[in-house]
């Protein structure tokens, strides 16, 4: 390893009136390409993570949010180019009030976004943390963190 460092991002689970969630797809430019992710990312230096999680929801699929629960934390370690990487997520659930779903333009980590139906959940290849938001929200644990 060359090295470490700490990332810390907020994610939004967001669900519609019929119960569908909304994911979004890893780009090729991501470490985990084609797996399915809440929207959500990096909260920039001096950021606010509930402003955060609410501009990574626009750029990364043209809908407008407001911030509800924070339902809880997710962290782990992994490798990126051989960093260790210790990331902390932050799991709000979020209500979508405007906008147009769309992909994230131009070449970002996310290549696109859709409502997935529950009872589709189990066919498609989730992220550790949009799979842990999921649960916390079903086991109605908001506070919950796991490492």
């Amino acid at each position: 390893m060359s090295g470490q460092r700490q990332r810390v991002g907020a994610y939004a689970l967001s669900l519609d009136e019929t119960g569908r969630v909304l994911l979004c797809r890893m780009s090729r430019r991501s470490r985990t390409p084609g797996t399915l992710t809440l929207p959500g990312g990096g909260v920039q230096h001096g950021e606010d993570p509930g402003d955060a999680v609410l501009r990574e929801l626009a750029e990364e699929t043209g809908l407008i949010g407001r911030v509800g629960a924070l339902l809880g934390v997710h962290a782990n370690v992994y490798d990126s180019a051989g960093v260790s990487i210790h990331g902390v997520r932050l799991l709000y659930q979020v209500t979508i009030i405007g906008g147009t779903l769309r992909a994230e333009p131009g070449d970002g980590s996310t290549d696109g976004a859709t409502w997935v139906h529950p009872d589709d959940l189990d066919r498609v290849t989730l992220s550790a943390h949009a799979r842990h938001a999921l649960e916390l929200l079903a086991a109605g644990s908001a506070g919950t963190s796991c490492f």
